[in-house]
């Protein structure tokens, strides 16, 4: 009898031929589980222990059938204890099933004596499906046009309104929306080596083009790259998120691809001019706004989402503790559980007078601190605010948020007070995200909460509306007490690269009266589309936008040229 070898393994991931090694002491199940994914042009090679008598191979004893049970005409190669299996002229047929059979009519010498095979082997595989040319339905529904073997194939027969296929996914359509399908990285470049921030499972981006290797896809109004195993496509006319507009406000409905379903709409700001109440629209980034028919609108930057955290809120420390106050009684009165007793638990509570001292101290808005804090900690109410003083997740990555009432005093996210929470946190974002002396540092793209492009929201959160969100709070608070932030100060986006801005309204160079700049070499960071606020001071000079400063350390108002900044209009 032949001796094999004990153990059989698959290397087609590695080799682009797949070895099989037969073992004496295998079951007949073992051996016969199916292969999927296999190439059209694909080599077997059967290993033995012992040499392989060359008599004993033929079409009769190893041989391929497909699904109808007729044998393919496929050839031999014979190398002392190795049998290749070479694949027909033409190819197998994409998509179709096969079956390698080995039976016991094969022998060898085995000391001296010739020993045949103790079991047959039959080994299913199935090709792959290749690139396949699918014709899409109105409905979404997709039918096979026709198979090829590579992509470039496939596309250059691809006609509108159809789209390439492999594996039952899409890897292009002609229009639609991008599902992450995990938390997504998405890039400035095709090859997947400039990284620009990354956005939670299960939200949608619209999708822009493809081919095998990448999906371009647009990022908050910016052509991005991502990867496929990463995202699911859809063929689509349009995105299904959407803004509404109401006499209360401007609504967003953000649609879950992965459930099909939409969250509870949020609240944004104050309703565009443009917009009529009850009417659908769409937008990518927030900003630019086009109807269901595609047609442009209008352009409107959400207030609060780009204004400068830098410049002080208007209400008292008595105001805000108001403000918390009345808002923790509307959710303890909502009945839901996660607010039962809100008024006397929540970590909210009395905290205006730390958030005055803080905005002083730091530079930092106090509704700016308030909003985010209630949006991170729902109102204070949420395990990390409850257990661990930890209002903003400092210290929790998104991939690990774990809480329980157990605390672990020695974890990095737990804080001793609420202050003490506050006041790191402050400090944690004033040297990285707000800080304009350090643009190389990938946490700035800008300081204002912003969106995946500009912003806090780029680097701080996988939440694409993480910004818009927080801006919301700040506009329901400020509304809540009497409107005196909203729209206080203009807010202006630079219109070109390198924009400096200075302590006087003229430039020097020796020494330099630059403040900060722009720019970082090499770096793919909109620094062209910088978020400023403009002071409410009158310029000296009327070539020269007297500005809000970035710096945490000073509060007097800095210049930049007026051609560098356009003045956005708000809601």
């Amino acid at each position: 009898m032949l001796k094999f070898k004990k153990q059989w393994k698959f290397i087609c991931l590695l080799l682009t031929a797949l070895f099989l090694i037969i073992p004496s002491n295998a079951s007949a199940s073992n051996l016969s589980e199916k292969v999927e994914n296999v190439p059209t042009n694909k080599e077997w090679k059967i290993t033995f222990n012992n040499p392989v008598d060359k008599n004993t191979v033929n079409q009769n004893t190893i041989y391929v059938t497909n699904s109808q049970n007729v044998k393919q005409d496929v050839t031999y190669s014979i190398n002392e204890k190795i049998v290749t299996v070479h694949p027909p002229s033409e190819g197998y047929e994409l998509g179709q099933t096969y079956t390698l059979h080995i039976t016991k009519a094969v022998s060898g010498m085995v000391n001296n004596q010739n020993k045949t095979l103790k079991q047959a082997i039959a080994k299913p595989f199935k090709i792959t499906e290749g690139y396949s040319v699918v014709a899409i339905q109105p409905n979404g529904t997709s039918t096979k046009v026709a198979n090829y073997e590579t992509f470039e194939q496939a596309n250059a027969n691809l006609k509108s309104n159809q789209g390439i296929m492999q594996n039952g996914e899409y890897l292009k359509i002609p229009s639609g929306f991008v599902s992450t399908k995990v938390m997504t990285v998405y890039y400035g470049d095709p090859t997947f080596k400039k990284d620009y921030g990354g956005i939670a499972e299960n939200n949608e981006l619209a999708y822009v083009d493809s081919n095998e290797d990448y999906v371009k896809v647009n990022v908050a109004g910016q052509e991005m790259y991502v990867k496929h195993g990463d995202v699911k496509l859809t063929p689509a006319p349009n995105v299904k998120s959407y803004y509404s507009a109401n006499s209360t406000g401007l609504y967003h409905y953000v649609y879950r691809p992965l459930s099909g379903k939409y969250d509870g709409a949020y609240l944004i700001g104050e309703k565009p001019t443009f917009m009529t109440n009850g009417e659908k629209y769409y937008s990518m980034d927030g900003i630019n706004f086009y109807d269901a028919n595609g047609k442009f609108v209008g352009k409107s930057y959400s207030y609060f989402q780009y204004m400068s955290p830098r410049v002080p809120t208007s209400y008292t420390a008595a105001q805000l503790d108001q403000y918390i106050a009345s808002a923790l009684q509307e959710r303890q009165n909502s009945g839901a559980a996660r607010y039962a007793n809100a008024t006397t638990k929540s970590k909210l509570k009395g905290l205006g007078n730390t958030l005055k001292t803080i905005e002083k101290e730091h530079r930092v808005n106090a509704l700016f601190i308030l909003a985010l804090a209630i949006h991170e900690s729902d109102y204070g109410m949420s395990c990390h605010a409850q257990y661990y003083n930890n209002l903003f997740g400092l210290n929790v990555p998104d991939h690990d948020d774990s809480c329980s009432s157990v605390v672990d005093k020695n974890s990095k996210k737990f804080f001793t007070s609420v202050e003490k929470n506050i006041n790191d946190f402050i400090s944690s974002i004033n040297s990285t995200y707000f800080n304009p002396l350090k643009m190389d540092a990938f946490q700035y793209n800008g300081v204002a909460l912003g969106n995946k492009m500009i912003g806090m929201n780029v680097r701080y959160a996988t939440d694409p509306y993480w910004g818009a969100k927080t801006a919301g709070h700040m506009y329901s608070t400020d509304k809540k007490l009497g409107g005196k932030d909203y729209k206080k100060y203009q807010v202006g986006i630079t219109t070109t690269e390198q924009v400096s801005v200075r302590t006087e309204p003229i430039v020097k160079n020796n020494p330099s009266n630059r403040a900060y700049q722009y720019l970082v070499y090499g770096s793919i960071k909109r620094l062209d589309k910088m978020p400023i606020t403009i002071s409410n001071t009158p310029s000296e000079n009327l070539d020269w936008y007297r500005v809000i400063s970035e710096l945490s350390t000073s509060g007097t108002d800095l210049y930049t040229v007026v051609d560098n900044v356009e003045i956005v209009p708000t809601h």
